[in-house]
């Protein structure tokens, strides 16, 4: 350490064995560790052992000012985890204006005034005051909220309070409440979720920890509930500094962790409940990203979220617990977007610093067990706790946050402080879970295993780039299939292997559901991570031709015991060979013929082939031995919109326009089946959705053909139309399209190419016609007939739960699982 000021430290250092790694820093105040940060700044003037000047060694630290709450702070600078002081360190710093005196709190109540004159001790003015500030916490809040409801500002109103009975006070008061602004919280009167944030002192932290929230501002309703355990600062006046759907309470006396959670519990109003310690600062998405996991993965009890260091290193990712009861905070010092630590999974337990629960559910279990009273451990128990009850315990990585680690109840585990009690309530911990905990590994033993000991069987899932479900069926399908994988007891592991990029929300939204994802700059190809993970893989799936045909060779080579699922997805060149008989392209049938020897080598690589259609396996049942071959669509839900035949109009056609035959169906529609349709229903409207739409749909539009392009909300958009249409006169595979709209309560009219091996019977499932003229009369029947409309519908909706709902699909993969074995 070269200087420091009041308001910054600076300095270089660094570890002569290897002068050019950055070392990470350390500043102590006393015991409590403040903020770690790395010695990277460019120093010019600092040479190595031997070597010319010029090293990335140096840093500079601003004093963090919430530290400024004593008269006098003796701060440390260390190497991190050496416990050793550098040059010049330990600092004093004096601080000219602590914030709070509590002989000015005391004068608010004067007659007080000449017992604290005449007090000879600590102890005497500890007895004295409590009761004061105790009385005082408990009035404060009432009065800046009848002073909100009388019009009144709640700064202004505590500041002239305290004017009124002593100017220093008032000083002070105003001070402060120009330190602190006004955080505004939004309003709430019926919170999806109650954040209960329990705190002793450390009001800066609190501050900070508040006005993070409203940062990174929640689209879920929400209250916060602050419970103050008897603290002796400025959390005292956070009343004055608050406002909105935020419920200030405070405990008479020093409960403990436990005790305070409890209480906020019992207050809240919110139908989850969200623990979070008063020394984070939450990011983006924090609170919606836990809440939306309850919305996807149903059985849930327990939710947490990735922690932070204030350096930017992962403090915990999850955690395990070992045989004899310790923990282990997994993923620690690891950069936040490692690919291990990205991925929503099943874990032991997840920090009380920031967890989500449903509040019957803790109801149900009498809260956090005061059998570990103050804390520790009770995280961990009610993890415990809730599993026994058959509900999951999930780490979200989407749920991110920065946790000043030990500023509550400090670092040392020996020590007379709250800390202790780690070790305590371990050995509690330990004697009521030893039964559960006789099934994990010992401290330290295959860690990637432990974290997600759950997993029957490890699948490596390769597809060209990262699914892009609103686009395309095929990008659909390999979700739909991995879900259902999972729900088995299968780990995913995701590569893109033609575009290694993390492509955003598209990567994240398989992370949020549990999809380990593999990506540049963590991976630069398939064929490097075959090279370093290939080994932990009983299974590799190949989603499309195109991978299969490209890889299943590699695989094969590289990876001798792992088996192989070929996802055909649709036979190209029987798509090719239709469409040659429909355009007459020579070139086009040639091309069939050589994909059609591809395709069968494929196969050939496979031990199990998956086809979404009866008809595909008709067609395979030569190329591919009964026991390999699998038909299993994909996994879609029902879910019908609401709006009644009259309150829909017009019809419309869906798909992703890359693909040839969803260009053709549409120009063959507007050009030979508009005309037909225009004389039996004058005025309708036909809508052309779907992204990737070309230049020359342009020369289709008219005032009864609208493009409407890429949908991004397809179920309100589907909830409008009173048709689908599907006029495919080429193709392969399962329609997507098709699906979607009887899933959505649409009923559709489809050529028998469309609906082609799907079992749908025409007038009961589906309209189906194949001739211009054929279509129109079936559009212009389903669409005036309300009755038949009101019929297709709910067979439609019937048919989709027979042939692709969540269950039907998962035992069709747990029948293949089987053959695998």
């Amino acid at each position: 350490m070269e200087s420091w000021t009041d308001t910054h430290v600076w300095g270089w250092a660094i570890d002569p064995a290897r002068p050019h790694e950055p070392l990470s820093v350390e500043l102590w105040d006393g015991e409590t560790l403040i903020l770690r940060t790395r010695a990277d700044l460019w120093r010019p003037d600092v040479a190595p052992p031997g070597g010319a000047p010029g090293l990335l060694c140096g840093f500079n630290i601003a004093m963090p000012q919430h530290l400024l709450i004593e008269p006098r702070h003796i701060l440390h600078l260390r190497i991190a985890g050496r416990g050793e002081d550098l040059a010049n360190s330990p600092l004093v710093l004096d601080n000219p204006r602590p914030p709070l005196r509590w002989d000015d709190v005391a004068a608010l109540l004067p007659k007080l005034e000449a017992r604290a004159a005449a007090a000879t001790s600590a102890a005497e003015m500890r007895d004295l005051v409590g009761p004061v500030m105790a009385t005082l916490g408990a009035m404060l809040p009432r009065y800046t909220e009848l002073a909100a409801q009388a019009g009144e500002d709640r700064t202004q109103a505590t500041i002239d309070l305290a004017f009124s009975f002593s100017d220093r006070l008032g000083s002070i008061l105003q001070d402060f409440c120009a330190r602190y602004p006004r955080l505004a919280f939004p309003d709430a009167a019926d919170p999806e979720v109650s954040v209960i944030i329990p705190v002793h002192g450390k009001f800066a932290y609190t501050y900070q920890c508040l006005a993070s929230i409203l940062k990174a501002l929640p689209r879920t309703a929400f209250e916060v509930i602050v419970v103050d355990d008897a603290s002796m600062d400025e959390t005292l006046f956070l009343p004055s500094v608050i406002s909105g759907a935020v419920l200030y309470l405070r405990s008479p006396r020093n409960g403990g962790f436990i005790a305070s959670c409890n209480a906020g519990a019992a207050a809240a109003r919110g139908r989850y409940l969200l623990f979070l310690n008063n020394d984070t600062e939450v990011r983006d998405g924090w609170l919606d990203a836990l809440r939306d996991t309850f919305a996807e993965q149903p059985d849930a009890g327990l939710v947490g979220s990735k922690l932070i260091f204030p350096d930017g290193s992962v403090q915990e990712a999850g955690g395990i617990i070992w045989r004899l009861g310790d923990g282990w905070n997994y993923g620690r010092g690891s950069q936040p977007d490692d690919p291990r630590i990205s991925y929503m999974r099943d874990v032991d337990y997840v920090s009380g610093a920031s967890i989500m629960v449903p509040r019957p559910v803790f109801e149900a279990l009498g809260g956090f067990d005061t059998h570990y009273s103050p804390a520790y451990y009770e995280d961990t128990d009610l993890a415990f706790r809730i599993r026994q009850r058959g509900l999951r315990v999930l780490y979200q990585p989407l749920s991110e946050l920065v946790h000043h680690e030990g500023i509550t109840s400090g670092t040392d585990v020996k020590g007379t402080g709250v800390k202790r009690y780690q070790l305590v309530n371990g050995r509690k911990f330990f004697d009521r879970w030893r039964d559960a905990l006789s099934q994990h590994r010992l401290n330290g033993d295959e860690p990637e295993l432990a974290k997600e000991r759950g997993i029957t069987r490890r699948i490596l899932f390769i597809d060209e780039t990262t699914p892009t479900p609103q686009e395309d069926a095929g990008s659909v399908a390999a979700v739909a299939h991995m879900r259902a994988m999972q729900a088995l007891g299968a780990k995913i592991t995701f590569v893109p292997a033609d575009n290694m990029a993390h492509l955003g929300a598209l990567t994240q939204a398989l992370q949020r559901i549990g999809i380990e994802c593999l990506h540049y700059p963590w991976y630069w190809s398939l064929e490097e991570v075959i090279r370093k993970r290939g080994a932990e893989f009983d299974t590799v799936f190949l989603h499309r031709f195109v991978n299969a045909f490209k890889y299943a060779g590699m695989i094969r080579s590289a990876m001798p015991k792992a088996r192989i699922i070929y996802s055909v997805a649709d036979l190209h060149h029987l798509r090719l060979e239709r469409e040659a008989s429909i355009t007459g392209s020579p070139a086009i049938a040639k091309e069939a013929a050589v994909l059609k020897a591809r395709e069968v080598t494929a196969l050939a690589m496979a031990d199990q082939v998956i086809v979404h259609s009866t008809h595909e396996a008709a067609y395979l049942a030569g190329a591919v031995p009964e026991h390999q071959l699998n038909v299993i669509p994909w996994t879609v839900k029902a879910r019908p919109g609401a709006a009644s035949f009259a309150d829909r109009q017009g019809i419309t056609f869906l798909g992703g326009y890359r693909h040839t035959p969803n260009v053709d169906a549409v120009t063959f529609f507007v050009d030979q089946v508009m005309p037909h349709l225009r004389t039996l229903l004058p005025g309708i409207v036909f809508r052309i959705a779907g992204s990737h739409m070309p230049d020359s749909f342009h020369r289709l539009a008219a005032p009864d053909v609208h493009l409407e392009g890429f949908v991004p909300e397809l179920g309100e958009y589907l909830g409008r139309q009173r048709l689908m249409v599907a006029p495919l006169r080429y193709g392969a595979g399962v329609k997507g399209k098709v699906l979607e709209s009887l899933a959505h309560g649409l009923p559709c009219v489809a050529t028998t190419m469309a609906a082609e091996g799907m079992g749908l019977t025409h007038a009961e499932d589906i309209a189906l016609a194949d001739e211009p003229r054929a279509i129109a009369e079936a559009i212009a029947w389903l669409y005036q007939d309300e009755a038949a409309w009101q019929r297709l519908r709910h067979q439609g909706l019937m048919f989709v739960e027979r042939f692709c709902g969540e269950a039907v699909i998962q035992a069709k993969f747990r029948t293949l699982f089987d053959r695998l074995s």
